[in-house]
């Protein structure tokens, strides 16, 4: 983040950003209706930019991010898209509101703390990701050996990875349960291959129908 930790600061990065993905620079007049503030206020703030070493800047050729600049944009971005995932997915929060929302808590949130977030929803945190929809790509456990609990074997055992589904309330009903990343399960039991598993967590024994079981993400050991 800016070391001076100014949220309109980091609005004008990310909107420079967003209106900028054709690596074009960005004029002055597009970024205030974009804001909409005016071409006043955006000019002034394009100088403190500069200054900082955030931007490139001249009058009547428009802005563009330094890659120091950049560098604070996509985080912010990637922050707004795993906030605005668990808050409709997780809390069940409607787009409009959870958008909205996202955007307050992106410039507050750590770096630790947005990946914990996105292993409980399974969303992408790759810096340059534009929509963040796949499984975490850059977590401390790499996606590609973990499996779901529907894929595990009898007596097989590790630890939660993330949870993936398109479903919010299979999402919350799971983390209400306690399957959430970090915590360790074992596979006691399949009733049968399209059936219920049986898992242990701590000291619970529950018993999952396939649907659940298929959103677990596990790495196992």
């Amino acid at each position: 983040m800016l070391d001076v930790g100014n949220d309109s600061r980091e609005d004008y990065l990310i909107n420079i950003l967003r209106l900028s993905e054709g690596g074009t620079a960005v004029g002055t007049s597009a970024l205030a209706d974009y804001m909409g503030v005016s071409p006043g206020s955006v000019t002034e703030m394009l100088k403190v930019l500069k200054r900082e070493g955030y931007v490139n800047y001249e009058k009547y050729r428009g802005v563009s991010l330094t890659e120091s600049g950049y560098r604070i944009a996509r985080d912010l971005r990637r922050k707004h898209h795993i906030m605005e995932r668990f808050l409709t997915n997780v809390l069940d929060m409607d787009k409009d509101n959870a958008h909205e929302q996202a955007h307050i808590m992106e410039h507050a949130i750590s770096n630790d703390a947005a990946e914990r977030i996105c292993r409980i929803t399974g969303t992408n945190v790759d810096p340059d990701c534009a929509t963040c929809t796949d499984p975490c790509t850059d977590s401390v456990s790499p996606v590609s050996i973990s499996i779901s609990v529907v894929e595990m074997k009898v007596g097989d055992s590790g630890i939660i990875s993330y949870l993936s589904t398109e479903d919010g309330s299979v999402a919350r009903k799971l983390i209400s349960m306690g399957f959430v990343p970090g915590r360790e399960v074992e596979l006691t039991s399949v009733v049968s291959e399209k059936g219920a598993r049986v898992i242990r967590l701590g000291d619970a024994t529950l018993a999952l129908d396939r649907n659940m079981a298929s959103a677990i993400f596990v790495d196992v050991r």
